[in-house]
């Protein structure tokens, strides 16, 4: 970790409060923990980081560079929540597969930074900007963003009537699949690449599944029964 950062363990809304105090300059955190396993935090602790950061004026920064855009069914995962961020970082789908990131930040802070303040090699390159600003309108579209929690809820109800998922965690179409003790999550994604299927393996006991908006409901069956046959292989060596 970078120094500087104070880490508290996942989900503790008593640890995260008394880990910020007077001279903390901001609160950095995600609302779905994604490289991690897909694992959503409970409303209790981002409302205590929301609180925490008004009693002392620290900044919430809320990383949604992979669960923004659209991935959970909203423009941004916050807004499925009850707190809202100060900051919001954004990157990887805002660019449509070119290289952009942005740091979104309420109007109230607009001000702080001044022209010459930050410097990035890759800031405000005309291509890629127009394409975020594209990529943002095709996004922001209320067809598509009910299909994608239409999709996801169904894509969950599908998984879990599985042998060997023993959970679905997520929102819209960012989801952790947990696997029955036992079965090993690596040799299933690996098994399931050579079946035509891309998943990942973010840790021993869980597949990641986030496919792309456009994903339709025939892919989507079909990757559902992949899985069960992967599963069923595994469960029965």
């Amino acid at each position: 970790m970078l120094p500087g950062f104070r880490s508290v363990p996942f989900d503790d809304a008593g640890a995260l409060r008394d880990a910020v105090y007077e001279d903390t300059a901001a609160v950095m955190i995600e609302a779905i923990q994604g490289e991690s396993g897909v694992y959503p935090l409970a409303e209790e602790t981002l409302l205590a980081a929301r609180e925490a950061c008004d009693e002392t004026g620290a900044l919430l920064i809320l990383d949604e560079i992979q669960s923004g855009m659209g991935r959970t069914g909203q423009p941004w995962a916050y807004q499925q929540t009850p707190i809202r961020p100060d900051l919001l970082t954004s990157a990887k789908a805002l660019g449509g597969g070119l290289p952009v990131g942005a740091c979104v930040a309420a109007e109230e802070l607009g001000d702080v930074l001044e022209a010459g303040d930050h410097a990035s090699t890759f800031a405000g390159g005309a291509v890629v900007s127009a394409a975020a600003l594209a990529v943002l309108d095709l996004v922001d579209d209320a067809t598509l963003l009910r299909r994608v929690r239409e999709l996801g809820a169904g894509l969950s109800e599908d998984l879990l009537a599985l042998d060997g998922v023993t959970e679905v965690r997520g929102r819209g179409l960012m989801l952790g699949v947990g696997l029955s003790g036992g079965l090993d999550a690596a040799a299933v994604g690996a098994d399931l690449l050579q079946r035509g299927l891309i998943v990942n393996v973010p840790e021993p006991g869980t597949l990641r599944l986030l496919p792309p908006l456009t994903v339709d409901s025939a892919q989507i069956e079909r990757a559902v029964g992949l899985i069960g046959e992967s599963l069923l292989s595994y469960a029965t060596v």
